[in-house]
């Protein structure tokens, strides 16, 4: 196996080509309950290869006054893979949706390249000091992704010599770890114990970027700059970012915080998925919104 074949797969998993041109498409956006005239609208905006579910117990904050949205990147949950992922167009979609509703405060729970989209959408929401945004383990602007796609290839070569195969799920559940428990973990014994905890656990749950769904979810964001709406937002922003990061360095996260005059919550240990590996991570979001510390 040489290492010519271990870029190819890894590139092909984490990215893939780039993205066609944007086309026509609606909105993504979806709601079990809709109340008449609600007070709070919270949006869940998930990151590659997820859905609304990573967010977990926020699906279930609606109520007669609180709509939750949920948006649905392409290939998941059914939704087709063309058109791909179009940062700005998705961005104008949650805010032409908030902006349906005047009066309401906007909560924009973003996880990744879902939080990308947060903070361009939060520019652009008519009366931005009303919007909430958690930036959960967030994408960064170029050169942030291009970054993600080099650590992400070595992420996935050191998968594919764990895994001892080709084949893309075994290498992608063994990549799935890195994710979850962050850079240098093997060197952990306890860690190399949980590994084997959550390996168990979400057997056969884990999916792969193949069938396009790298290429449509994640290719947009490779050129992401700030747009000068996100940059004139009065939105209150707030960033929980895993210390062990292993697709988003947690010093470009640093960066674009001060960039955006927003707080840091860094979670110690924590790779890219704290809202897996945290329990309370979403009760925590939860009071930043109703203003109870800058971290919940």
């Amino acid at each position: 196996m040489t290492s010519r074949l271990w870029f190819r797969l890894a590139t092909a998993l984490v990215l893939g080509a780039c993205a066609t041109a944007p086309k026509d498409a609606r909105p993504p956006l979806y709601v079990s309950e809709k109340p008449a005239d609600p007070r709070e609208i919270t949006f869940l905006l998930p990151g590659a290869l997820t859905t609304a579910k990573v967010f977990g117990e926020a699906n279930a904050w609606a109520s007669d006054t609180h709509l939750v949205v949920e948006y649905r990147l392409p290939g998941m949950a059914g939704e087709p893979l063309d058109p791909p992922l179009n940062l700005t167009r998705a961005a104008r979609w949650v805010a032409d949706y908030a902006n349906r509703h005047p009066e309401a405060q906007i909560n924009l729970l973003g996880y990744s390249t879902g939080a990308a989209i947060a903070i361009e959408a939060a520019g652009r929401i008519t009366d931005s000091d009303r919007v909430n945004v958690a930036a959960i383990s967030s994408a960064t602007p170029f050169p942030g992704a291009a970054v993600a796609v080099a650590r992400g290839i070595f992420g996935v070569a050191g998968s594919v010599i764990a895994a001892g195969t080709l084949q893309a799920q075994p290498i992608w559940d063994e990549y799935f770890l890195t994710l979850y428990l962050g850079t240098g973990w093997r060197a952990s014994p306890a860690k190399r114990a949980l590994a084997e905890v959550i390996r168990e656990s979400f057997d056969g749950q884990i999916n792969t970027p193949g069938e396009g769904r790298g290429r449509s979810q994640s290719a947009g964001l490779v050129f992401w700059t700030l747009s000068p709406q996100a940059l004139a937002s009065q939105a209150r922003i707030t960033f929980f970012h895993g210390e062990n990061d292993p697709i988003f360095p947690l010093a470009l996260v640093r960066l674009l915080a001060a960039r955006l005059d927003a707080p840091l919550c860094v979670l110690p240990e924590d790779g890219h998925m704290p809202l897996l590996s945290r329990a309370d991570l979403i009760p925590r979001v939860e009071r930043v919104i109703d203003g109870i510390g800058p971290c919940g």
